[in-house]
């Protein structure tokens, strides 16, 4: 009898040593973040741009102690292509993996809009950094209640739709808006008409549609011409607004062009070269105020430690692309963001964490240069960080120059 007492103790220590040792080490494993995005494929712009901004974010908390005591991991990085199915996927994936306590959004509209759901119903936090559809964080208005575990930097169509109706209705009557068929794209249409008519009730606005990666829009272009649009409004992504800019060159339509953010990012200038001079469209002003404030600056010089003068970054080491700002710095911004809460939260537990989010007020930021959240608002980003630029050359370069903020 003595021997099986003893025998008996002997487990319970043993048992609850190897307790003590699972919870220590549970409390020194990684933090583990994860994300899907478009890293291949015709729009990986916006998939390496979050990668890249996502990883500089950690590099600096890693290098200053990490967080809770814990060096944190990009755990999951996985490949949607920007197909809404391919994100579905992949958000499971990074779902059923209980070791992930936070994520960064897919990317635009698409595919965050097909996931938002899985994520809600999860209750992990995730933060948007490029998605500009509002309902992604407000599915009812932005009047209603947000999804309580969704957050937002990103740009927002209806902050790009404010700005570009004010410039619009400034100069011109007769506006033709060539939107793409998504969510986004009649989002977009809707809100610039609405901008446009209330700045300017007795103008007149014309709307067309293309579906992404469309090879010509010639008759989109034809029916604005004939409708007597004196300026063209494109709504979308980079290489389909590439598209745009060569047909009205063939065409011989020498319309001015204005746009959203997706008008001057790397694929269009990639795309059209010299015929991007005289654009116009809305960006952030990360990037547009110069002298660079210190914390910008020290985000652009560990970027280019990291990655040099790349494709995001652009050639000039002195002036980054101002389409960095959107593609890579609002991922920057939800890391941030993320752990920021965690720190407070004293802890990964989801419902903690997203109570700490929610009292964020005032974080430094670079695409929104001051994050506040509340209960009732999720979308941190406002008209006023955005400013209106032009497509200029300096030299033998592209450049895009503040003409409006």
């Amino acid at each position: 009898m003595r021997r099986i007492a003893y025998l008996a103790g002997a487990a319970v220590v043993t048992m609850v040593a190897m307790s003590g040792s699972a919870s220590v080490a549970q409390t020194t494993a990684p933090v583990k973040l994860g994300l899907s995005a478009a890293l291949t494929g015709p729009f990986n712009e916006f998939g390496e741009g979050i990668r890249r901004g996502a990883e500089v974010a950690i590099e600096e908390w890693n290098a200053a102690g990490g967080v809770l005591g814990r060096k944190i991991e990009l755990a999951e990085v996985l490949d949607d292509q920007l197909v809404p199915d391919r994100a579905v996927q992949n958000v499971r994936r990074i779902l059923d993996n209980p070791d992930i306590v936070a994520m960064v959004a897919p990317g635009p509209s698409g595919p965050t809009l097909a996931v938002v759901g899985m994520v809600v119903a999860d209750g992990r936090p995730m933060c948007n950094s490029q998605a500009q559809t509002p309902t992604i964080v407000h599915p009812d208005g932005p009047d209603k209640p947000p999804y309580p575990n969704v957050f937002s930097v990103a740009m927002s169509v209806p902050a790009e739709a404010e700005r570009l109706g004010r410039a619009l209705t400034a100069s011109f009557n007769n506006v033709g808006l060539i939107t793409e068929s998504t969510s986004y794209g009649k989002l977009g249409a809707d809100l610039i008409k609405k901008s446009v008519l209330e700045h300017k009730p007795a103008a007149t606005v014309t709307a067309e549609t293309y579906n992404q990666r469309a090879q010509d829009m010639t008759a989109q272009l034809v029916r604005l011409q004939r409708a007597g649009a004196e300026v063209i409004v494109f709504v979308g992504l980079g290489a389909d607004a590439a598209v745009l800019r060569k047909t009205m060159t063939r065409l011989d339509i020498a319309l001015p062009l204005y746009g959203s953010s997706g008008l001057v990012t790397v694929p269009f200038m990639e795309g059209v070269g010299d015929l991007a001079v005289g654009v116009r469209a809305t960006n952030a002003t990360t990037f547009g105020q110069k002298p660079f404030s210190p914390r910008t600056q020290a985000f652009l010089d560990r970027y280019r430690n990291k990655y040099g003068t790349d494709r995001w970054y652009g050639a000039d080491p002195e002036n980054p692309l101002i389409s960095m700002a959107p593609l890579v710095t609002g991922a920057y911004d939800c890391v941030n963001l993320l752990l920021d809460g965690i720190k407070r939260a004293g802890s990964t537990e989801p419902k903690a964490v997203v109570a700490a989010i929610d009292k964020t007020k005032d974080l430094p930021g670079l695409l929104v240069p001051s994050i506040s959240f509340t209960p009732q608002n999720h979308a941190a980003f406002s008209p006023n960080d955005l400013a209106i630029y032009e497509m200029k050359k300096r030299g033998d370069k592209l450049a895009l120059e503040v003409i409006s903020k």
